[in-house]
């Protein structure tokens, strides 16, 4: 009993003394992903109130613990003698405006594979929903600069983002949403957490999912029909991994001879008590696989 009580005095000190370790942690990088990242801070800040975690874009290159780049890694990423984990993973879906007059064929039909290459990457205006009814026209909007929700969907149907077809929009993924709920006929892609109010979980107002017909009959059948609220989208990518889907990680990328010790505690939470927010705002977990390869990998870092 005694040595029981030791036991658990040893871990709550412990506990404590790493609550108490001050620090810095500096991050930035894919910014699709700073709603989930913010909430991990806020989160990790009620544990471990004396490291200072934030997202700092201005600051200097050499001062940065983490680049946050939500694309697959290439040997690039890892010049220079540096190191990434994946801490979460995002989809991306087709949307268009909620008033398009087509809207409800289009929603019944789907889009396959081959509807996806002629809208996204064809420079010829696409008959997307063609057949004998008069489709409405489509307005395609895409962003200015190819960041890295738009690499990674290129990539997904074997396309370099540079061939992304359609009218540049400044700024980030909230703006290229936006851009399609300003207009009747927009069209585009975007990620789940813009997709979808986080709050009431359901579609964001303005815009409407394109569903995928995952098994490409012409139609979109009861078991494909996911979309109704980012739950739904998430418990079936979660369940089945749907290739269908593009689906990709997110990543921290940092220094292997990193000596900042507060980076190594809020990776190792980002990637143990985090991962309980990512399904709030939007995002999927990492397979319990992959979790346990990411910390062995953090772990020979920090």
């Amino acid at each position: 009993m005694k040595r029981t009580y030791i036991l658990l005095l040893l871990i709550l000190t412990a506990s404590l003394v790493s609550a108490q370790q001050p620090g810095i942690v500096k991050l930035r990088g894919t910014r699709l992903t700073y709603p989930l990242v913010n909430k991990w801070i806020e989160e990790f800040n009620k544990v471990y109130p004396n490291i200072r975690v934030s997202i700092a874009p201005q600051a200097p290159a050499d001062s940065i613990d983490f680049t946050i780049a939500a694309y697959a890694l290439t040997e690039k990423d890892y010049e220079g003698n540096r190191e990434g984990v994946a801490i979460a993973r995002y989809i991306q879906l087709p949307v268009a405006n909620s008033q398009r007059p087509d809207l409800a064929s289009v929603q019944a039909k789907g889009i396959t594979e081959k509807d996806i290459q002629a809208l996204f990457f064809s420079p010829a205006t696409p008959d997307l929903f063609g057949s004998s009814q008069a489709s409405s026209p489509i307005t395609r909007y895409t962003r200015e600069k190819p960041a890295c929700a738009a690499k990674t969907f290129a990539k997904h149907y074997g396309n370099d983002a540079a061939t992304l077809q359609g009218t540049g929009v400044k700024g980030d993924d909230k703006d290229l949403a936006n851009a399609v709920k300003d207009d009747v006929y927009g069209i585009s892609f975007n990620n789940l957490g813009f997709i979808y109010d986080v709050n009431t979980r359901k579609i964001t107002e303005g815009l409407a999912v394109i569903p995928i017909d995952l098994n490409e009959n012409g139609k979109i059948d009861k078991q494909e029909n996911i979309y109704s609220t980012v739950d739904e989208v998430i418990r079936y990518a979660e369940k089945t991994g749907d290739s269908k889907l593009v689906t990709e990680r997110v990543n921290f990328i940092f220094s292997k001879s990193s000596a900042n010790a507060a980076a190594g505690i809020f990776l190792n939470w980002v990637l143990t008590k985090g991962q309980r927010y990512n399904h709030a705002l939007g995002f999927l977990e990492l397979e319990s696989k992959t979790l346990t390869e990411q910390k062995a990998i953090a772990n020979t870092v920090f």
